[in-house]
């Protein structure tokens, strides 16, 4: 009965939201309010041939094997005024199945919803579920140079649910500070009472070059034990002409319970080139290394490369096809029959729409 109530509460919600979009649209009145939905599916085959149809289970996007799905399906709801914001979308797809698998089920479909104020012409106040400020990848897969994630953006926040102070320090210079629940978590961990923090830093020194810095700081573990997370995230891009260039980095540290903490890192590195109006081709390689399993389930050395080509249908459309490799120093990728190899290899389609 509860489950048949979430359901007929999310589809009333989405109803109502088209109702209104149609009703704006109609009357011409906004007030402020803009509608906007963003839609990806895709078709990967992982010639592993996982038996549960799942790729490596550090892939939280575009991770079905061998059939037909949707990644992220998004509609939103913005509102803004001089010193008033706000927005509500609401999601489904398999970003939202295994990223928020944690999570109550009234959350798994909230893909953002917060509120916010301004305090100063530079400062603005929001609180509620919002993109994180780690890293360069988003859920809006079209925003990315890649179709699929790197390692390092599956394995960190994606978003997180607190409290943010945005400033403009000046035209090169943006710094937010947050106050968190945790480590991209709608609720608390059960039984913690710890409230996390980040920082982060965007500066644009030339027209051309954006370097970003951020970090998190939290306890990752119940009352009364105290385990505390320490992760920094660095990257610097820079386009121009035709050619663009990323490098990314994390580092994170953590308390244990053997004593001596646990480290891991990641580092990538991507280059992307335009042809024409329409056409981008893109290649990445990246290294992750987790040995003790901070971060990834069983504590994994996995290096990656990948190729994608793009071709955009119109400015608002993008069909994406890209081959990608792993490889690890085990054998950590599934096989039929039980088996196990040191590497996975899978070629993935996707259509995204943003309207």
């Amino acid at each position: 009965m509860d489950s048949f109530r979430l359901f007929l509460m999310y589809r009333l919600l989405i109803l109502f939201l088209l109702f209104s979009a149609k009703t704006f649209a109609q009357d011409g009145s906004n007030s402020g309010i803009k509608f906007s939905g963003y839609v990806e599916a895709y078709y990967s085959y992982d010639f592993n041939q996982p038996e549960d149809n799942l790729r490596p289970d550090f892939l939280y996007n575009f991770n079905r094997h061998n059939e037909f799905s949707v990644n992220l399906a998004v509609l939103k709801a913005s509102y803004e005024t001089e010193n008033l914001r706000a927005n509500v979308a609401l999601m489904g797809g398999t970003y939202a199945q295994y990223n928020l698998a944690n999570e109550p089920t009234w959350a798994q479909i909230l893909n953002e919803v917060s509120v916010g104020f301004k305090f100063h012409e530079k400062l603005w106040f929001d609180i509620g579920i919002m993109p994180s400020h780690i890293g360069f990848e988003s859920w809006y897969g079209m925003d990315g140079w890649h179709l699929s994630r790197s390692i390092m953006a599956d394995n960190s926040p994606y978003f997180l649910t607190g409290a943010r102070i945005s400033y403009e320090v000046n035209e090169k210079m943006d710094i937010q500070f947050w106050l968190a629940n945790g480590w991209q978590n709608v609720q608390r961990t059960t039984g913690s009472q710890s409230i996390a923090l980040g920082l982060g830093i965007d500066h644009r020194p030339t027209e051309n070059l954006l370097i970003h810095y951020a970090n998190y700081f939290g306890n990752e573990s119940p009352q009364p034990i105290k385990l505390y997370r320490f992760f920094n995230n660095f990257y610097t891009q820079y386009i121009k002409n035709l050619w663009g260039v990323t490098l990314g980095a994390d580092f994170g540290i953590q308390e244990s319970y053997a004593g001596d903490p646990f480290q891991w890192y990641g580092v990538t590195a991507s280059l992307r080139r335009q042809f024409g109006e329409k056409i981008f081709l893109a290649g990445r390689a990246e290294y992750y290394s987790d040995p003790n399993g901070v971060i990834l389930n069983e504590g994994l050395k996995v290096s990656g490369l990948s190729a994608n080509l793009d071709y955009n249908f119109a400015d608002n459309a993008m069909f994406r096809l890209e081959a990608r490799q792993f490889i690890s120093p085990e054998a950590a990728f599934s096989l039929p029959g039980g088996k196990f190899s040191q590497g996975n290899t899978a070629v993935t389609g996707s259509f995204a729409v943003r309207f």
